[in-house]
């Protein structure tokens, strides 16, 4: 596993709500030995777009995508919710030994983004889970 060198993807685009995200991430990667890099992108859509970017064949491609979106008075909250869990699948899908967590947090107001940006921490969520994957198949 020292080889291995996860990229978290993180929308930064709510930073009160992705900093925590990122911070519990990074230290359950550190509390595990793994390597990792950072990579910023300004919204949730983009997430599916950097990780595409970002394969190498025949490597192993491990991601976490860290971000936020929040119900706001338009349809613009389902389709993007929608949009980006299913790119995501499919990126899984279409490319051999490529991983990714999804630590993406789809809330109905900013309080709620905000308690699962703390007390239940999605990117520790999405971190453990990354761990887990990587000891059952690699």
């Amino acid at each position: 596993m020292k080889k291995l060198k996860i990229k978290i993807v993180v929308a930064d685009y709510y930073k009160e709500i992705t900093d925590p995200l990122t911070q519990s991430c990074i230290e359950i990667l550190e509390k595990s030995k793994l390597k990792y890099e950072i990579l910023t992108v300004p919204g949730v859509y983009e997430i599916p777009q950097m990780i595409k970017w970002k394969i190498k064949p025949n490597n192993y491609n491990l991601f976490i995508a860290l971000g936020c979106v929040i119900k706001g008075e338009t349809y613009h909250f389902e389709v993007i919710s929608d949009s980006v869990g299913k790119a995501l699948l499919d990126i899984v899908n279409q490319n051999k030994n490529t991983i990714i967590s999804n630590g993406i947090i789809n809330s109905y107001n900013k309080s709620q983004a905000l308690k699962r940006s703390k007390s239940k921490n999605k990117g520790k969520e999405a971190a453990n889970a990354m761990v887990k994957m990587i000891e059952c198949l690699i």
